[in-house]
C-alpha cells in the first residue's frame, strides 16, 4: 500500500517529530509511537494519515527522498 509505505518512509527520515507535528498538526505522541511500532500505521486516523501523506509528498519534492 503506497499511503503506509510512504508515512513508513516519512517515520524512518531524520526530521523530528516536532517538526512533522508543526506541519502536519499529527501529535508528536503519535509520531512517536507510529515510529516505535511501524506495523500499527494502520490505526492512524484518515485525517493523520492524509496530512502525513501530504507532507511526505511535500518534502519528496523538494530534498528528492
Amino acid at each position: 500500500m503506497e499511503i503506509k509505505e510512504n508515512i513508513k518512509k516519512l517515520l524512518e527520515t531524520d526530521i523530528s517529530s516536532y517538526e512533522i507535528n508543526r506541519q502536519t498538526g499529527v501529535t508528536r505522541q503519535l509520531i512517536d509511537k507510529y515510529r516505535k511500532e511501524p506495523e500499527t500505521i494502520g490505526r492512524l486516523t484518515l485525517d493523520n494519515a492524509l496530512a502525513l501523506c501530504k507532507y511526505y509528498d511535500d518534502i519528496k519534492k523538494e530534498h528528492s527522498l
